[in-house]
């Protein structure tokens, strides 16, 4: 795993390559996280999220709709979600766009970070 850290204007931001999802609890705490994928990533990856606290969405480009970004935001507050809380949305396009958009507006803003599966 190679970490590279850039810093921009105020803040610094560091990158994971080669870093799969094993490393994800040596990245993140576990507690104070909460993992975001789709189905999909879920059925086949389901002993990897062991652990996390985790939001199962719908799979494909049809449901990056207002809909799932309610369901989001209601399991999000089920889970406590706080200022702390850090996400990490794990899969392809949608799921990460869905996720970074997600942790960008609640609570005006957390943490977050992607595992990409495409």
């Amino acid at each position: 795993m190679k970490k590279v850290e850039h810093l921009f204007t105020d803040k610094k931001v560091s990158y994971y390559f080669g870093a799969g999802f094993s490393y994800l609890q040596q990245i993140v705490p576990q507690q104070n996280t909460i993992v975001i994928t789709d189905e999909n990533v879920f059925a086949s990856h389901a002993a990897k999220f062991a652990g996390f606290k985790t939001i199962v969405i719908k799979a494909g480009e049809q449901y990056k709709q207002q809909a799932t970004l309610d369901y989001i935001f209601q399991q999000l507050i089920a889970l406590e979600a706080d200022r702390k809380t850090f996400i990490v949305g794990v899969g392809g396009g949608v799921v990460t766009d869905i996720v970074g958009y997600a942790a960008s507006v609640y609570m005006r803003g957390l943490k977050f970070g992607f595992v990409p599966t495409t």
